[in-house]
């Protein structure tokens, strides 16, 4: 079960069109106000729950703010990754970061991984969940579209920024 290197993107007008635009984030409360506010220095649509009323909520109010506001949710909160919290017919997407133990190192590669995953392209992270490990890497969770069934795959971006799937 090897890393597979990927082949280089040279992307169609189609494909352009969909990575063109930057994602909407909503960074949930347990990332912290600090993670929102460099993400809107570097450019990105970001929010921070607390700034939008959303202190102390429920996880399921946190998904429903994100669904009505068309914003991607980025957290360390693994509970998102659940269908009953967030059910797939509701998901712009999700993202789970490292760094929830106070790692801040882990933090920053996750937020790094997280920027280069997902800031762009929103319509491709629809419906998706994720998780990025301290390392990098991706996990990827998403319905296939020609089998109909939820499947799992890996990702991770080498040294020499080659793109690589894990392959089983």
């Amino acid at each position: 079960m090897p890393w597979k290197r990927q082949p280089d993107l040279n992307p169609d007008k189609t494909l352009s069109a969909l990575l063109r635009p930057k994602t909407k984030i909503l960074v949930d409360q347990n990332m912290g106000r600090d993670v929102a506010e460099s993400l809107r220095e570097s450019g990105y649509n970001a929010v921070f729950t607390e700034d939008v009323g959303l202190n102390g909520k429920s996880d399921t109010t946190v998904a429903s703010f994100a669904w009505k506001k068309r914003r991607m949710i980025w957290t360390h909160d693994n509970d998102f990754l659940s269908d009953r919290v967030l059910p797939e017919s509701r998901n712009l997407g999700v993202v789970v970061l490292p760094g929830g133990d106070g790692n801040e190192d882990a933090l920053l590669v996750g937020l790094r991984s997280a920027i280069l995953y997902f800031g762009q392209g929103p319509k491709l992270w629809l419906k998706t969940k994720s998780e990025i490990n301290s390392s990098g890497e991706l996990k990827f969770r998403a319905r296939n579209p020609s089998t109909n069934k939820i499947t799992t795959r890996r990702f991770r971006v080498t040294a020499n920024d080659d793109f690589e799937e894990w392959e089983d």
